[in-house]
C-alpha cells in the first residue's frame, strides 16, 4: 500500500468544483476531505487534522476570509496553511487573504499543475514545521533533564516547585517536598570508582519512577542528592511516601568487581501548609533541614518537618 501524500481538505460551496479539485488530488494520491461551508470547515479541520486546506473565499454565511481568520485564531488549526481560491484576481482580494493568514493565493479556473505544485508545496512546508516542532519539544526538554539519570535538573526542580506551590496555596491543597540524600557515597566512588557511583545513580533514579506517582516530580537536586514534589499530598502521606522510597533504596543491590554492594538514604520531608512555609524556597529549606536531622539520627532514616 502507498504512502499517503498528505491531508487535503476542500472547502467550497460548489459541487463541481470541490469533485474536480477531489478527483485531481485523489489521483496523486492525498486523503481528500470535503466541506461546503465556513461552519462546517472549522469542525471537519479540527477533525480531519489536514496538512493543507484549500478554501474557496466566496461562500454564504461565512466567507473565506472570515473562516480563514477562525482558523487561524484556534490552537488546534492555527498551523495549518490556507490556499485560498477565488474567481476574483483583484490584488486586493489576495492581500486580504494574505492578511487573514492564508499562506497562499490561486485563481478559479485553476491551472491542475499549478494547483497541485502549490498544494505540495504546502505540505511540504507543514510536514517541515511540524518536525521542527518536535524537535524544539524535545530540546526544551533535554534542557530540563540531568543527563546522567534522566530526571529534571537542580534548575527546572526549583521552577517546577514554585509552580506547584503557587498553585496549591491558590486552591488551598497540601503540597510535599522530599529531599533523599544516599548515605556514605563518597565511600562508594572511593572504593569502587566514580562508574559504580554513577551505575548507583541511574539505577535509583528507575526506582524513584516506579515509585511516584504520575503527578509526581522527581529530580536530581545535587551530586548525589535527590527531591521530590508530591503535589496534593499531606504529611502523612509523605511520610509514607518517603519510608517507602527508603525501604525500596535499602533493598536493591549492586555488585561490582565481585563484592555485593547495598545503599541506604536519608530523607527528609516538608509540608505545606503544615509548616507554615511562604515561599517554595522556605519550603525546600525545611526539607533539607529535615534530611539534615535524618543523617544525626543515624543515616537510612525519614523525618518530616516539624
Amino acid at each position: 500500500m502507498t504512502d499517503s501524500s498528505g491531508r487535503v481538505l476542500v472547502v467550497d460551496d460548489n459541487e463541481l468544483i470541490r469533485r474536480l479539485a477531489t478527483a485531481l488530488l485523489a489521483k496523486k494520491n492525498y486523503e481528500i476531505a470535503t466541506a461546503t461551508n465556513g461552519m462546517s470547515a472549522l469542525s471537519r479541520a479540527a477533525g480531519f487534522d489536514p496538512d493543507v486546506i484549500l478554501l474557496d473565499v466566496m461562500m454564504p454565511e461565512m466567507d473565506g476570509f472570515e473562516c480563514c481568520r477562525r482558523l487561524k485564531a484556534h490552537a488546534a488549526t492555527r498551523d495549518i496553511p490556507v490556499v485560498m481560491v477565488s474567481s476574483n484576481t483583484d490584488a486586493i482580494d489576495k492581500i486580504k487573504g494574505l492578511e487573514t493568514g492564508a499562506a497562499d493565493y490561486i485563481v478559479k479556473p485553476f491551472d491542475y499543475g499549478e494547483l497541485l505544485a502549490r498544494v505540495a508545496t504546502q505540505v511540504k512546508m507543514k510536514r517541515l514545521l511540524d518536525e521542527l516542532e518536535k524537535k524544539n519539544e524535545l530540546l526544551q526538554e533535554m534542557v530540563k533533564k540531568d543527563s546522567l539519570t534522566n530526571l529534571y535538573n537542580h534548575r527546572y526542580f526549583h521552577e517546577r516547585l514554585s509552580d506547584e506551590f503557587s498553585l496549591c496555596r491558590g486552591r488551598q491543597e497540601a503540597l510535599s517536598c522530599l529531599v533523599c540524600d544516599i548515605d556514605h557515597f563518597k565511600n562508594i566512588n572511593d572504593t569502587f570508582g566514580h562508574q559504580a557511583g554513577d551505575t548507583i545513580l541511574q539505577s535509583l533514579a528507575s526506582v524513584f519512577r516506579e515509585l511516584l506517582r504520575r503527578d509526581d516530580v522527581a529530580g536530581r537536586y545535587g551530586g548525589e542528592e535527590f527531591a521530590f514534589i508530591l503535589p496534593r499530598t499531606g504529611t502523612d502521606e509523605a511520610a509514607v511516601q518517603a519510608e517507602q522510597i527508603r525501604c525500596q533504596v535499602e533493598k536493591t543491590h549492586f555488585n561490582f568487581s565481585g563484592t555485593a554492594v547495598n545503599v541506604t538514604v536519608s530523607v527528609g520531608g516538608a509540608c505545606y501548609p503544615a509548616v507554615h512555609a511562604q515561599t517554595s524556597s522556605e519550603l525546600i529549606r525545611l526539607a533539607d533541614n529535615a534530611l539534615y536531622a535524618a543523617k544525626q539520627r543515624g543515616r537510612n532514616t525519614v523525618v518530616i518537618a516539624p
